[in-house]
């Protein structure tokens, strides 16, 4: 087992963590505010805001970025690979890739994060070896709602991205060396989805190295089909795109691997070896789904033909731990609730305010959604309410999963058909395909649904 920090979780950290130099003129790297606070915890060079011999950072320190660096590479050994891969359990089970994951997380978020308060599911996850459930529990921490949520977003994915390859070899048996001049060809053909903004690239260096005829940008969800991997040095691999697309490297924490489920057709033009914008995903298999419990509006007490909207919002508060008053159903209580505030349950912002109203619970609420919106919620944990044409007055729904040809309902009318609703059916659990999702939730999208309304709950 390695004692000492790998190559892949330098290069993870120091992507995200940057080496800030705040003053131009000299050649110095200055400390700067905390960005939450405006004050402490003062940082300098990678992120540090203690040095080595213990005393924090200060206003107004300064120093060279030769002694950036080693500091940066002492406090990583000493104060976070070392005490992290005594106290995480498994830890000589897991893989390089794997461990360098869980290594940004703790420099991010603490070296003591495992068995903390406030991370009881990544730290369970770590526990019972559900090491699957690892990429979805680390999105669950991004401070959701605050000016650094995209920013922390976007690290989490490439720790997830990380840690799926490292898995991902794991179950295969293979190994993921730190340098690897020229690894045995792989002709296996593998499907690429870019986990965050990321480039395809003709070198493997930093992409502001290189001239903009060896650069593709890729958009985050942007999808390539390689036929062969040609080699791997460090966190970059590079692959030889399907149908003449050219070799490439990749950025590996920036992508994972989906299965592909059918071959496809070899008549397909380079072109077509560009990526595909999949707001329909691509990966095959068993649904992503939440275990959020089903409420049927037409049993509610008030207005069991009109309060759709209140229902979801029960059947999301309920799954997030939501405690109410036995004897009265949610539902009930939310409407009358709005009634006596004198908010309109119609409004999509003052759902959200009915949300919120309960200290803890948050809803993110947008129009521009997209399918892919909805899978990242469900994968941090997230249902989601989504707003509809399934009536004429309008509708709302649940969604608790998806798999790979649609969405998984929990609709409080009954089951949607083409033709009307069927209210003798039960509402729960349905699958509603991504060609209905469009036609009912976004009809102007021409069926790539890219305006959607929705609610995306968590709990704080």
């Amino acid at each position: 087992m390695s004692t000492t920090v790998p190559d892949s979780a330098i290069r993870l950290i120091q992507e995200f963590e940057g080496c800030q130099k705040t003053c131009s003129s000299d050649d110095l790297i200055h400390a700067y505010p905390d960005p939450g606070t405006g004050g402490e915890p003062w940082t300098i060079g990678w992120g540090t805001t203690i040095y080595p011999d213990g005393h924090p950072i200060a206003a107004g320190d300064a120093i060279s970025r030769e002694k950036a660096d080693k500091i940066f590479i002492t406090t990583l050994q000493e104060h976070y690979w070392q005490p992290i891969s005594t106290t995480i359990p498994h830890w000589q089970e897991m893989n390089e890739p794997m461990r360098s994951s869980l290594c940004s997380f703790a420099y991010n978020l603490g070296a003591d994060f495992y068995g903390s308060e406030g991370f009881n599911t990544i730290s369970g996850c770590l526990r019972q070896k559900r090491w699957q459930d690892v990429p979805r529990a680390l999105m669950l921490y991004v401070n959701p709602g605050s000016s650094v949520e995209a920013g922390l977003r976007r690290r989490r994915q490439a720790e997830a991205g990380l840690w799926n390859q490292g898995l991902a070899d794991l179950r295969q048996g293979t190994t993921t060396p730190q340098e690897t001049k020229a690894a045995p060809q792989d002709a296996r053909e593998q499907l690429y989805e870019a986990i965050s903004d990321t480039f395809l690239k003709k070198d493997k260096v930093d992409s502001s190295q290189l001239a903009p005829q060896q650069l593709v940008p890729v958009e985050s969800g942007r999808q390539y089909k390689a036929s062969q991997v040609l080699q791997q040095q460090g966190n970059s691999i590079q692959v030889r795109l399907a149908y003449g697309g050219g070799d490439w490297w990749l950025y590996q924490p920036h992508w994972r691997i989906l299965a592909i489920s059918e071959p496809q057709p070899s008549t397909q033009s380079a072109e077509a070896a560009a990526p595909q914008t999949a707001e329909t995903p691509a990966e095959p298999g068993p649904p992503h789904l939440l275990n959020v419990p089903y409420f049927s509006q037409l049993d509610n007490r008030i207005n069991p033909m009109g309060s759709c909207n209140v229902t979801c919002v029960a059947m999301g508060l309920a799954f997030l731990g939501m405690k109410y008053t036995s004897g009265q159903q949610l539902e009930d209580q939310l409407y009358q609730k709005m009634e006596d505030l004198g908010w309109d349950r119609h409004d999509p912002i003052q759902l959200k305010a009915l949300i919120e109203s309960f200290p803890g619970y948050k809803d993110s609420f947008r129009t521009n959604g997209t399918v892919k919106d909805i899978q990242v919620s469900i994968d941090s944990g997230r249902p989601v309410i989504m707003h509809g044409y399934f009536t004429s007055s309008g509708h709302i729904i649940v969604i608790k999963g998806y798999d790979s040809s649609g969405l998984i309902a929990n609709d409080p009318y009954g089951e949607y058909f083409s033709s009307g609703y069927d209210n003798s059916r039960s509402g729960a659990n349905l699958h509603y395909s991504y060609t209905l999702i469009a036609r009912t939730c976004s009809p102007e999208s021409c069926g790539s649904p890219s305006n959607l309304w929705i609610h995306s709950l968590f709990r704080l």
